[in-house]
């Protein structure tokens, strides 16, 4: 009887040890102290190895292996906290923009790589400085939107201020730095939020698509609309994009598997889709969410995720997610988010959803399941 209770105590012990090893502690994404609580997720990575990279807007930039993170700042060599994007070029190095230029990251260190930035010092639209002293200019503008190495090697970096530099590994040139409206300092002005390019080899720059020889506008307030039915708010910002406004009418571009080119704008403007032929625009009419659009994704199978951050009557910020499968929208949950205001998607190379929100709340979703990574909200 005592040889037989001994059996079961230690067939009980094996297994609850081996439950306690199959256990895996859950990693978390903990926050610098001093981060502003509307800091965010910005964009994402996934490289070469696997590593998942997440770029912020204040908090540096974290990588991920699976087991934990690792958050690179200032301290490490980045030359902002405020990252604007990042990329893996074919070598493998990891290229972040920031709000004051580029760093890049050899698997070691972080070191600055200059652009050759043009206008020294300007008064720009987007930073203005309230009550510059008397004799002395606002800063260089050095801001960094978005990065993209093309299919021939060719690097782009689009900039809030000076258009778009294109670096060949040896010699840059520059884009597109006189579109927009002339500003008061003299320049013209074009916010090149997006770099995207199609399967075809077409390169889009927000709005304007570059085919390797030319650059061609894609005005959306030429489109057909959906709906005759317009707010308020997008009337207005129609009459802002005809009078050519300081900003891309297009601040992401996305290509489906059918090869329609969706097209993200600013505000309220919506969706538009291009077939190649003719430009349509999309409202929350047609079934997502809401106007308010901040993200946009593609998975594997097809879908196209569609992230949005909407105000209430009393400006509290709330966002939602849509999907698409081709035919119709459907609403995703996002009651289980801490901050459910959507700023970022991402799919990884196992069609995971990663989900980035403001205070910098980082979530993943494997289709089952919705976990949280980020440690506690910001309180300051």
């Amino acid at each position: 009887m005592k040889i037989y209770s001994l059996l079961i105590a230690l067939l009980l012990l094996q297994g609850c040890h081996s439950k306690a090893q199959n256990q895996v502690s859950q990693p978390k994404l903990m926050i610098p102290s001093g981060t502003n609580q509307y800091a965010f997720i910005r964009s994402s990575l996934q490289d070469k190895a696997g590593n998942i990279w997440f770029a912020t807007s204040g908090a540096g930039v974290y990588r991920y292996d699976g087991k934990g993170f690792v958050n690179f700042t200032m301290k490490d060599g980045l030359n902002s906290n405020i990252v604007q994007c990042i990329m893996q070029d074919f070598k493998g190095n990891i290229w972040v923009g920031t709000k004051d230029g580029v760093c890049r990251f050899d698997g070691k260190k972080f070191t600055d790589f200059a652009l050759p930035w043009t206008r020294t010092p300007i008064i720009s639209p987007f930073f203005r400085q309230a009550s510059p002293q008397k004799g002395c200019l606002p800063p260089q503008n050095k801001t960094v939107l978005s990065m993209l190495q093309d299919k021939i090697g060719n690097i782009w970096f689009g900039t809030q201020d000076e258009g778009v530099f294109q670096y060949n590994g040896k010699a840059f040139s520059q884009h597109l730095a006189n579109e927009g409206p002339l500003s008061s300092d003299g320049f013209h002005h074009v916010a090149i939020y997006n770099i995207y390019q199609e399967k075809s080899g077409n390169i889009w720059f927000g709005q304007y698509r570059y085919d390797g020889k030319t650059f061609k506008d894609f005005p959306i307030f030429n489109s057909k609309t959906s709906s005759s039915d317009e707010d308020l708010i997008t009337k207005n910002y129609k009459e802002i994009l005809e009078n050519k406004s300081i900003f891309s009418t297009a601040n992401a571009v996305l290509e489906d598997k059918n090869g329609i080119i969706w097209l993200r704008h600013p505000h309220r403007y919506g969706i538009s889709k291009y077939d190649g032929k003719s430009i349509t625009r999309l409202t929350s009419q047609a079934g997502f969410c809401d106007n308010i659009i901040t993200a946009m994704v593609a998975d594997k199978e097809g879908n196209i995720w569609i992230g949005s951050v909407r105000k209430d009557a009393k400006g509290i910020k709330e966002g939602c997610i849509s999907i698409y499968d081709g035919k119709t929208f459907k609403v995703f949950s996002t009651e289980k988010m801490n901050n459910s205001a959507i700023e970022s998607l991402f799919v990884d190379k196992d069609n995971n959803i990663w989900i980035g929100t403001r205070e910098v709340g980082l979530y993943r979703y494997d289709g089952k399941t919705l976990t949280a990574f980020t440690e506690k909200p910001i309180n300051n």
